[in-house]
Order: structure tokens, then C-alpha cells, then sequence
């Protein structure tokens, strides 16, 4: 497994965050709009509801932002060259599961082969961080054995 894999992984990070940031950025649109265009009704109580739910729907929009803004600035950081131990950018091969520890996004496949895109701050990723070749963890009762690491 070489660095190439690594770089195209990376990229599908990429494009999954830009994909998050253009949804979150469209859905903030439509709710900024949703309270511009509100106007109140004689119905009082159930105006102040409305309100408030899509002041809501704004806080949340705002947090997935700032944190798919944050997870943009840790992916380029990541230095894509071969890891000696589980860290930030690197491949862990256990003998169930290939990992790459980036951020949260679930399953990538690339190159006919499947990887878990992982946080480091995720169950499995705090348990993963500086293990080494030969090192075992123990994640939801399954023993997982490191064969690899790039």
C-alpha cells in the first residue's frame, strides 16, 4: 500500500466535506430566508413557535459549519507520507478492518478496497492512536490485531 491510496482517500475526504459545506450552506439559506419572509399572524403563540424552531435549525446549521470547517483545516494538515504508528494520516490494517485515521465519515472504498474513516477522537480512534505493528485493541468485544501500519 503505498502513498497514492492515501492521497486518493484524502481526496474523497475533501469532497465529502465540500459536498457537507455546500448542503449546510444551502439549508442556512433557506432557513435565514424561512425567518425573513415570516410574518407574524394573528395567531401570536404559534408565530413565536415557528420562530423559534427555525432559530434552532440556524444554531444546528451553524455547528455542523464550524465543524465541518474544522475537519477541512485537520485534512490539510495531514501529511500523507508512511506512519510508524497509528496517528493523524495513517492506514492501520487490523486483521478485520483497514482504518484511516482522518475524520468521522464512515466507509471509503478506493481501489476495490474498503477503509473506515475514522476520527482520532472516535471509541475506535483514541483505542488505535500509537499502537504499533503487533499491538492489539479491544473494540465492542472484538479483538482486533494491527498488521499494518502506513
Amino acid at each position: 500500500m503505498d502513498t497514492e491510496i492515501k492521497k486518493k482517500l484524502l481526496d474523497h475526504c475533501f469532497k465529502r466535506i465540500e459536498g457537507r459545506v455546500e448542503e449546510i450552506t444551502f439549508a442556512l439559506k433557506q432557513a435565514q430566508e424561512a425567518i425573513e419572509s415570516d410574518t407574524k399572524s394573528s395567531a401570536g403563540d404559534k408565530y413565536e413557535t415557528s420562530r423559534e424552531m427555525i432559530q434552532q435549525d440556524l444554531n444546528r446549521y451553524h455547528m455542523q459549519l464550524s465543524q465541518a470547517k474544522k475537519d477541512w483545516i485537520l485534512l490539510q494538515k495531514i501529511n500523507i507520507g508512511i506512519k510508524e504508528k497509528a496517528e493523524i494520516g495513517a492506514i492501520v490494517v487490523t486483521e478485520q478492518v483497514a482504518y484511516f485515521v482522518a475524520i468521522s465519515l464512515g466507509e471509503l472504498q478506493v481501489n476495490s478496497m474498503r477503509f473506515m474513516v475514522i476520527s482520532p477522537s472516535s471509541p475506535i480512534g483514541k483505542l488505535l492512536l500509537e499502537c504499533k505493528v503487533g499491538n492489539e485493541i479491544i473494540f465492542n468485544g472484538t479483538k482486533q490485531r494491527i498488521k499494518a501500519i502506513y
